[in-house]
């Protein structure tokens, strides 16, 4: 899912749980519920372009994201905890960056058996968070994105 779909069911949960905690963990387990259900996002197919433009677009997503969840829901939830809420919404993702980043690329899917801890470890991150994920093409998942986020939200209503 986009980081803007993320952020707004995160929004959502804020605004209906007031205990930070417990909105993020709702938040956080939103995330792979979510990214259960096939979708399309500027993920997909990052191997086929440059890293740099991957880096701009997630990084434009989710300071769009973060500015949707505010102006829907800045006026109706506590700043802090609509914060809290939208970065456990995101942090799954953030988390399998690095091994995007620093060690995959087109042709390298996993580390090789001399690669080092690091290595390893965001490899491992990775792995675990794409569990999860289930990809649609464009556009059919760009249509199941909006629809898991509008059942969300009526949830939520």
């Amino acid at each position: 899912m986009t980081a803007t779909a993320h952020a707004r069911v995160a929004g959502a949960i804020a605004s209906k749980i007031p205990d930070p905690l417990a909105a993020a963990a709702l938040a956080l387990a939103s995330h792979f519920i979510m990214d259960s259900v096939p979708h399309w996002d500027f993920g997909t197919n990052w191997r086929n372009r440059p890293k740099s433009i991957t880096g701009i677009l997630a990084i434009a997503e989710t300071v769009i994201g973060m500015s949707v969840a505010y102006l829907v829901f800045g006026g109706k939830v506590e700043l802090g905890l609509l914060l809290i809420t939208v970065v456990a919404s995101l942090i799954p993702d953030w988390l399998e960056t690095p091994w995007y980043i620093f060690f995959a690329n087109k042709n390298k899917k996993e580390p090789t058996k001399n690669a080092g801890f690091l290595e390893k470890l965001c490899f491992n991150i990775y792995k675990t968070e794409n569990v999860f994920h289930t990809k649609a093409s464009f556009p059919f998942g760009v249509i199941t994105q909006v629809a898991t986020v509008a059942f969300f939200l009526l949830l939520l209503r």
